[in-house]
């Protein structure tokens, strides 16, 4: 959500802070932060630039929190996804959660134990609750109400949501924060370094809708047309531009990126291929934006077990990928909206922090580091001290653990500016808005409109002729 200025709101008010190496280097109070920029723009032109992007950056669009969930927000997530809980599902839920305050990972955790448990004992029920309130429920409505809050879960992150309410201005241009920040991210790097890598463990498809409005090319590792099927060896692929007669090559073609979507995506589906020599079957991964069935998805979900899951195909090749790429020289990580709650993923990280100097890494997180109030607290004279000198206290989460290491090579940006929306309008770029320039779609339709009418260009437009 971006932040609009009021009449009661002071200039001097701090919006973001950007700390670097544990030291508080600037406190951002207007719009245009100068170190944070020149920091940012250092970044992009490393020779390696890796971007991990968590569900945080389509918070604004309306992905579904999954921490402190009351029942019946569960419910309605559920009847959102066009399910419909029984009243046996509402009491097994009511008991799996008695405080009705949690969140899916712990939900599904337990619901995936009980079942686990029946299956263990060779019973076809599970007896949960204590003393008078204890209950038996069967196996496979314990099931049931897991497989519709998976579902609900995945239905969710199908975004933009139509007819649900955003906040200015991506209530008129949802993808208007994601396209300004693959379009720097792009266009602001020299073109003869390496293609940007995204990583994401985002289910939705906001990155790839964002990537077609701009006209970009990207490599998601996926061949075929029509056919489309997963085969990471297409990763090894690259566009350029040849001239049309002889095929010969002119030069690598400008604003393409290598997308890895590490936990899966809603447009993917497994299925079993015999191969046509050998008889063997083997899992395949397909393109397909048909409604699934519960088995088809290619997800993995909040759930203690998918760590494990990470080790199944074809996770273990796309976190291999992630692996590989933190741990080339001149390198760059920028992290955005990611909690680190993932442990399979934050190994890599921070094992690839101990072994290679030459790997940089920002982190942007709104709310992980600080309370309001003491970023609001800080002042000038609070500049260049470290976290632990001031009289501020750190949050106890990984983010903050980063904000305060003395490692150089770690950068947090935290408080507002810490947003993915806002991350996105500080990167450096030549486009206010991510979008076409205005000439280039000036000319379009102006050509347009001559080819309709047939008349020559509209004013503005000269004709060769």
């Amino acid at each position: 959500m971006t932040t609009t200025n009021t009449t009661t709101e002071s200039e001097d008010d701090a919006k973001g802070l950007l700390v670097i190496g544990g030291t508080l280097k600037e406190i951002i109070t207007t719009s245009e932060p100068k170190l944070v920029r020149e920091h940012l723009g250092s970044l992009l032109q490393v020779k390696n630039l890796v971007v991990l992007l968590g569900s945080g950056a389509s918070f604004h669009l309306g992905s579904p929190k999954t921490r402190d969930l009351s029942n019946e927000q569960v419910l309605g997530l559920i009847r959102e996804a066009g399910g419909e809980p029984t009243e046996e599902h509402q009491s097994l839920l009511a008991t799996i959660n008695p405080t009705d305050s949690g969140d899916l990972e712990k939900l599904l955790n337990g619901l995936q134990l009980a079942a686990s448990l029946a299956t263990q004992a060779g019973q076809d029920s599970v007896t949960l609750g204590s003393g008078a309130d204890a209950k038996s429920y069967p196996k496979k409505q314990v099931d049931a109400l897991r497989q519709q809050i998976n579902r609900a879960l995945a239905e969710a992150c199908r975004l933009p949501k139509p007819g649900k309410p955003l906040d200015a201005p991506f209530d008129s241009d949802p993808l208007l924060a994601h396209r300004t920040f693959l379009s720097r991210i792009i266009r602001s790097r020299r073109v003869n370094l390496p293609r940007p890598q995204v990583f994401t463990t985002n289910y939705d498809l906001v990155i790839e809708s964002a990537l077609d409005q701009l006209g970009y090319p990207y490599i998601d590792g996926f061949s075929g047309t029509v056919d489309r099927r997963l085969n990471l060896a297409f990763y090894g692929l690259d566009f350029h531009r040849v001239e049309t007669t002889t095929q010969s090559v002119l030069a690598r073609a400008e604003g393409a990126i290598y997308l890895h979507k590490v936990h899966g995506s809603l447009n993917w589906r497994s299925s079993s291929d015999k191969d046509r020599l050998t008889g063997l079957e083997s899992l395949e991964v397909r393109h397909s934006n048909a409604f699934p069935e519960d088995d088809q998805l290619v997800l993995i979900y909040p759930t203690s077990a998918k760590e494990g899951d990470t080790l199944a195909y074809p996770y273990s090749d796309l976190l291999r990928l992630l692996g590989d790429a933190v741990q080339q020289e001149d390198t760059a990580v920028i992290v955005v909206g990611y909690g680190f709650a993932d442990p399979h993923i934050n190994r890599l990280l921070l094992r690839s922090l101990a072994t290679n100097s030459a790997l940089n890494v920002l982190v942007a997180d709104p709310f992980a580091v600080l309370e309001d109030a003491d970023i609001s607290s800080l002042t000038s004279d609070s500049l260049q001290q470290h976290l632990s000198d001031l009289d501020v206290t750190p949050k106890k989460t990984a983010i903050a653990a980063l904000a305060t290491s003395s490692d150089s090579r770690i950068s947090v940006l935290t408080g507002e500016y810490g947003k993915f929306t806002e991350l996105s309008r500080l990167l450096p770029g030549s486009s206010q808005l991510g979008d076409t320039p205005t000439a280039v779609t000036v000319l379009i339709e102006a050509l347009e409109q001559a080819a309709r009418d047939g008349n020559l260009p509209a004013s503005g437009v000269k004709s060769n002729d």
